[in-house]
């Protein structure tokens, strides 16, 4: 692990795709705490994000997984980590 995600909170829209069982949320948050990034993760976030676990500062990742995009973020002070997968309503 190359950083602590402290508290992990999800999102009810990604709550509701996690329950459905199409997503494992458990496996995005070990890639996202090891920093084994999506390959269709942009490279200006992987490097940011690099950055942000070397220096300090919010790491992000983003996931594409059955049709959806997910996104994980940890702030800066390493207290919480917030898993959302943004939904068109």
């Amino acid at each position: 692990m190359r950083f602590h995600p402290g508290t992990i909170l999800a999102s009810p829209d990604a709550q509701a795709i996690f329950e459905s069982g199409e997503i494992d949320p458990q496996e995005l948050l070990r890639h996202h705490v090891l920093g084994e990034w999506d390959e269709a993760m942009e490279e200006d976030l992987i490097t940011a994000s690099e950055k942000a676990i070397r220096d300090g500062g919010v790491v992000v990742s983003t996931w594409q997984v059955s049709g959806y995009t997910v996104w994980i973020r940890t702030d800066a002070s390493r207290e919480t980590t917030i898993i959302d997968v943004p939904l068109d309503h």
